[in-house]
């Protein structure tokens, strides 16, 4: 029922025109005050009739093609209709099967945590994710950060993963996703999702992409120092002002540039530190810290002029 409701406010407030709202009435009167008060009076044939009615006036829109004119112009789900879009495809496609994602060893490589989409919302926004820009997350569990990012913006969305059941749960979701966004008359962007390990691009044929990747996401908060010294090394192919969203920083605090460390895949990276708060990842309720890294290779000029003789 509630699902139901928060469909109908979408329906009304995003892909109406105010005159065509008219159509429907609003909290105080008409078809969108019945819908209200036959569901909080728990009166069926009041509220299955209020339903027929909403259904009669959006089918007629539909068919004039005012809702798809109105989508088109729309471009892209907000937020709020984004999440309520993958609300729909996750308890359809992984809810009930849950508990199948639980069965990993705690801090582990591949233990299994998601970052809520509120923390998402503000990668897309830190990072300036556009309809023209790659995004990969590198171990990206059930896929949720990856659907979000490519709705809210429409990019071209990657995302790779080694454990075999939050992968499967991934390219359900997706299957699920993209009809789900043929029904809401939004775009779905391009999405592929790869069974594979991230540090064996070569092998996986993720190694282009990585190389045309504008924002990598790395939910790093459990990985271990190898695998994590192992990821800096890829990142040295990136190309340059790639941003990297990390949950750890892949550069020591204290790490400084010099004819010593210039060499090291560390010294690409320029740093930027940010607080996330309560609610924002699956692993728990507290606040913590995220790392945004741009590659930046002209901080090494210096030391390559130095090293060769250039002028």
């Amino acid at each position: 029922m509630c699902d139901l409701m928060r469909t109908v406010d979408f329906i009304h407030d995003d892909y109406l025109t105010p005159a065509q709202q008219k159509l429907l009435g609003d909290d105080s009167q008409g078809i969108m005050r019945n819908l209200t008060k036959y569901r909080n009076r728990r009166h069926s044939p009041g509220f299955i009739q209020a339903v027929t009615d909403f259904n009669k006036v959006i089918r007629t829109l539909k068919e004039k093609g005012e809702l798809k004119k109105n989508a088109q112009a729309m471009r892209h789900p907000d937020y709020d209709l984004a999440c309520h879009v993958l609300y729909q495809v996750y308890s359809r496609t992984v809810a009930h099967e849950a508990d199948a994602l639980n069965n990993y060893a705690a801090f582990s490589n591949n233990v299994y945590g998601e970052i809520n989409s509120i923390l998402v919302k503000e990668f897309i926004s830190k990072t300036g994710i556009t309809s023209s820009s790659v995004f990969m997350d590198l171990g990206c569990g059930i896929g949720n950060v990856v659907l979000q990012v490519a709705a809210q913006t429409g990019c071209e969305a990657y995302g790779i993963e080694i454990m075999e059941t939050p992968c499967r749960y991934a390219k359900r979701q997706l299957k699920e996703y993209a009809s789900r966004m043929r029904a809401w008359l939004l775009p779905t962007g391009k999405i592929h999702f790869r069974h594979g390990d991230f540090l064996d691009m070569a092998t996986n044929g993720m190694y282009s992409t990585l190389k045309r990747a504008d924002v990598l996401l790395v939910n790093n908060y459990a990985f271990d120092a190898a695998t994590n010294h192992a990821l800096a090394q890829l990142f040295l192919d990136l190309k340059e002002g790639t941003r990297i969203i990390s949950l750890k920083s892949f550069v020591p605090k204290h790490h400084k540039i010099n004819q010593r460390t210039f060499h090291m895949p560390e010294s690409i990276l320029r740093v930027e530190e940010y607080e996330y708060f309560s609610e924002a990842v699956s692993w728990t309720h507290s606040g913590g810290k995220y790392y945004l890294a741009t590659v930046d290779r002209t901080r090494l000029e210096p030391f390559y002029k130095g090293m060769y003789g250039h002028s």
